[in-house]
């Protein structure tokens, strides 16, 4: 768990219970990232001066960590009859014919190798099982439907009301405060070392496609606040129609949120100026 208390989280924030984060509160807020291990960068406003490493550091809980382990085992068993070379071509993946029970794509600027008993990011075990979940559930969901470039929101996909607010909370909110921090080369540098490159949009001060997963790529468009006409930043994350084919709701909202980890992570190692 994070090793601060509800109370100096709280005192970090600008105690103005905006909402922004997803909580109604300040003090709900500070209480569900020492519970449940949530990031602080949830809250936009939060100073995180003179916290070290030791302070920062969070855990999940046992049991969450516990069922996710059994959830791995399980998507590991189930992928246990496929022939992964034969997957390959529509994951987007390629193998080697002397691994051929082993994948090689891309994930957020990084290399993968999945097989059904193992899993690297970069040549290292990911240290949030979430990844291999997501993954797992990549490979298992075999795709059927090749991206088709005609963009959607979530708001269009099936059964996904519930997930709007989830999205904006962990990845377009976060990601709206995030490019209004930085400049331009800078946000752009970031795009580009997780695989993305411009897109047509033309309309957004910002917009780009990022293949998360070979076969999941995301339209991500920003448009910088306008206080002359009361317009807060907005950032929109936009799927492929036929993203489904690929993964469940869940697996997708999660994959839009470690994007939004991922640029922020490639933001906070650039050098300042």
């Amino acid at each position: 768990m994070l090793k601060l208390s509800p109370l100096a989280i709280v005192k970090r924030t600008p105690l103005n219970n905006c909402g922004q984060c997803g909580y109604p509160t300040c003090l709900a807020f500070g209480a569900a990232v020492v519970k449940t291990g949530i990031s602080l960068s949830l809250c936009p406003f939060i100073d995180l001066t003179g916290l070290d490493q030791g302070q920062m550091q969070q855990e999940q809980p046992k049991d969450q960590k516990a069922a996710d382990l059994a959830f791995i085992a399980s998507l590991k068993e189930k992928i246990r009859p496929f022939i992964l070379s034969d997957l390959a071509p529509q994951l987007g993946a390629s193998f080697n014919k002397e691994l051929p029970d082993t994948l090689f794509f891309r994930y957020l600027g990084q290399e993968v190798s999945l097989s059904k008993s193992s899993l690297l990011i970069d040549g290292h075990e990911p240290e949030d099982p979430r990844d291999q979940i997501l993954l797992y559930n990549y490979v298992f969901g075999q795709g059927n439907q090749p991206p088709s470039n005609n963009w959607v929101g979530m708001e269009s996909l099936p059964n996904s009301i519930s997930k709007i607010k989830t999205l904006a909370t962990y990845c377009e909110n976060r990601l709206a405060t995030l490019f209004t921090n930085h400049a331009k080369d800078e946000i752009w540098s970031a795009i580009k070392a997780v695989d993305g490159t411009p897109s047509a949009e033309q309309s957004a001060n910002i917009s780009a496609i990022i293949p998360v997963l070979p076969m999941i790529p995301q339209s991500i468009l920003f448009w910088e606040a306008a206080p002359e006409d009361n317009f807060t930043a907005q950032v929109k994350v936009l799927f492929d129609r036929h993203v489904l084919s690929y993964l469940d709701l869940e697996s997708l909202v999660f994959s839009a949120e470690r994007l939004a980890d991922r640029l922020d992570l490639l933001l906070l190692k650039q050098p300042k100026p």
